[in-house]
């Protein structure tokens, strides 16, 4: 390190910037893709639970 020009640290500061901001935009595409997921699994089952609740609903009317 006690070589080092003054090019030689701005390339490495360069390096160390590019590396650094495409790990945080990946991680960031793959917190998105979680979200997505987790959003639709909810989904699906707000629609599960609600066609459960109205084929009870229609269950008891008719045993009315």
């Amino acid at each position: 390190m006690a070589n080092m020009d003054g090019w030689d640290v701005a390339f490495l500061a360069v390096a160390g910037y590019v590396a650094l901001s495409s790990l945080v935009r990946m991680m960031i595409r793959h917190r998105d893709k979680l979200t997505a997921r987790f959003r639709q699994e909810v989904r699906a089952e707000q629609l599960r639970k609600e066609t459960e609740s109205a084929r009870q609903r229609a269950g008891r009317q008719q045993a009315a």
